[in-house]
Formats: structure tokens, sequence, C-alpha cells
């Protein structure tokens, strides 16, 4: 492999010499700061049961249209899609304050469905540790209790079930499809350091997020390549760094605050993170890395990114989104405030942040970074 490692990088920044001995300090474990690439982000959705949707799922745009309309009526429109898409109109709206989308807190709430019951789900604990317990939904804690408790508490992944009941946002479903493809095509391209590993067991190592403004490469088979080259983007906002420990080759982080490039087609958005964790098993020999974000999604953010679709234009392109997974924005933006599980306003007691989780891997790659101390690039 060695010989022929130059084959994969994505620019001549890194002399062949030079790339052959950083991939052997890294399979060996002996690099001072192993670097990486993500090449799967994902949220974590588990498959609605049984007993989790016992209404069913929620309904798109298009099929609250037709549930109004008589048989006949309904007929003429499902025969013809062009003129479903008409009635429909307008997908893009040049009022925001007209758009349900752009503007959800101005609209009643039509009462999205979602998971409400005990739900067996992957949570990330306090401790690094996943776990698969039986719980209720998690409640927005008073603002001094949750920053007393906030260090022991897991992390319950409650925007699963806000979506948990959206057809788009099941396991297979083309939310899935659309983030990972946002992954691989340059709109969201993630890059991850370790610095101070010295074995399987590690005390203290520094860990650093940033976006990357280039596209993850790919193999003729469509595959991420490793030991591609890349640039963190020169935005500062999007360079992250936290500390953490190793036990066993599992890299666990302290809580911190991430703001990564959220963008995908029309989006241009921001993903952030409030106390976020990192869980990651890094593979001997650093082949890969995978594990789990997990973290409190700032609402204002997610409505940016998830509920809106914001472009760079300032318009919204929520509402096909909605009718293409199935949901509405004014019940999305409803059900988030209703759910949200951290941060309470020491004013109003409201939660400002919903608990979400990500599941990722990483493939090795070169990251060049200039620094002027520790985690600064």
């Amino acid at each position: 492999m060695l010989g022929s490692c130059h084959l994969a990088f994505a620019n001549a920044q890194v002399p062949v010499a030079e790339a052959q001995a950083e991939v052997a300090a890294f399979a060996s474990g002996e690099a001072p700061v192993r670097s990486y690439v993500v090449t799967e982000f994902s949220l974590v959705m588990p498959t609605a049961g049984s007993g989790d949707c016992p209404d069913g799922f929620n309904q798109y745009y298009s099929e609250r249209f037709l549930d109004g309309l008589s048989p006949q009526e309904r007929e003429r429109y499902e025969e013809d899609p062009r003129l479903l898409q008409q009635a429909l109109a307008p997908w893009y709206y040049d009022d925001p304050d007209s758009d349900p989308c752009a503007n959800p807190s101005a609209f009643p709430d039509p009462g999205m469905l979602i998971v409400e019951g005990p739900r067996a789900m992957p949570r990330l604990e306090a401790d690094g540790t996943v776990s698969e317990r039986l719980l209720p939904p998690s409640q927005c804690p008073a603002p001094e209790e949750f920053e007393r408790l906030i260090d022991g508490r897991a992390i319950d992944n409650q925007y699963a079930r806000v979506m948990g009941c959206v057809k788009g946002y099941q396991p297979s479903g083309q939310a899935a499809a659309f983030e990972q493809s946002a992954i691989l095509d340059g709109s969201m391209t993630i890059l991850l350091e370790i610095e101070g590993l010295s074995g399987r067991d590690d005390d203290e190592v520094e860990v650093r997020f940033y976006s990357s403004d280039e596209s993850v490469t790919l193999g003729t088979n469509g595959k991420p390549l490793p030991w591609a080259t890349f640039a963190p983007t020169a935005e500062r906002r999007f360079h992250n760094v936290t500390s953490g420990r190793v036990r066993d080759g599992v890299l666990t982080t302290d809580r911190f605050d991430l703001r990564l490039i959220k963008a995908a087609q029309r989006l241009d958005s921001e993903l952030v993170l409030r106390d976020a964790r990192l869980r990651l098993e890094l593979e001997p020999e650093g082949a890969v890395a995978h594990g789990y974000l997990g973290g409190y999604w700032d609402l204002e953010w997610l409505a940016h990114a998830g509920i809106r679709i914001q472009d760079r234009t300032g318009l919204s392109s929520g509402k096909p989104a909605a009718d293409t997974h199935g949901y509405t924005c004014e019940g999305k933006y409803h059900a988030v405030h209703r759910l949200a599980d951290g941060h309470p306003d020491s004013v109003t007691g409201d939660c400002t942040s919903i608990s979400v989780l990500h599941r990722l891997r990483a493939v090795p790659a070169f990251v060049i970074a200039e620094r002027t101390g520790a985690g600064a690039s």
C-alpha cells in the first residue's frame, strides 16, 4: 500500500516520501496527529415500530390537500401530478411572511405525529457509552437543574422522536440519502484530527473538527478513498477544538460547542450543536474510525437548516423539502419546540435546543492546517 498511496491524493500538497512516512506512522500508532475525513454522517433514526406511530405517518402537504377533496375531485388530481403541483403552489414565496416554512411560528400547530411512548433507541451516555434503554421522552428541565446535571446527563436523541413518524426519515428514506450525498459531493466535508495519541490508552488528547471546502475523493467504484489531502475552510468559526481521552481504542471527548458548514443543493446553513460529545472507535492500524456524535441542536439553527431550508439568496426551500419527506414545516416547528430538552432560557424557562445523535464513519486523510499553537489552525 505504501508504494502507491500517492494515487489517492486529492492534490500534490504532500510529497510522496513524506506521505509514505505519515501513513506508516499512522498504521503503527506512532503518528503524533491522526487525521480523518468523514465519509458517512447521518442522523440516528430507528425504524418506527408497530407501537411507535399508532396513528400512522405524518401527511405530506399534498396528502392534506387531497384529503379535503371529494372522491371525484381527488381522482382528477391523482391522475395528473402536474395539476396537483399547480394546486399546491406557490412552492417558493416572494413574501416570507406568507410562507409556512420561512415563518412557521406565525402559523397554527397542525399537530405533528411524534413518537410519544417509551422507546429503546441509541443514546449517548455521559461516560461516552451508547445505550438503548427503554425510556419515556426526556423533559425540559429548569435552568438551574440543567446546569447542575449536564455533565451526567445522557444525550437522549429527542429529535428522533420528532421525526420518528415521518416516512422520509425512516432509515431507508430520502433524508438519509440526502445527508450522505452532501457528505460526498463537497457540500458538507468534515475533517477530524486527533493529537496526542500514543497507543490504545491515553489520558488526554486534543480533538479538532473542521469544515472543508473540498470534496471527498472517490474511487472508480464510487467509494471514498483514504489518504486524500484536504485543507480546513478559511472561516475560523468552523474550526472546533476539544479535549478527550482514549480507553482500549475508544475516544470519548469532553463537552464542547460545535459549528460546521451544513449545505446541500439549495441549502446554505450551519450545524450548531451545544454541549456536543464524540464517541469514536479507532480501529487497529488506523484503518477507519466510526462512532457517534451527539449534542443539543440549537433550535434557531435547526429551523434555518431543517425547516426553512434557507439558501444563499435568503429564500426558503422548506415547502418542497417537507412535501418530499412527509411533514409540514409548521408542524415540525411546533414539535421541536414542544420536545426540546436542552438549554432552558433563564427568563421563560423554555428549552432552546433539542438532543440529537449522529452516526459517523471516517477514513484516514492528510489535513493541511496551519497552526500557531495547540489546536490553532
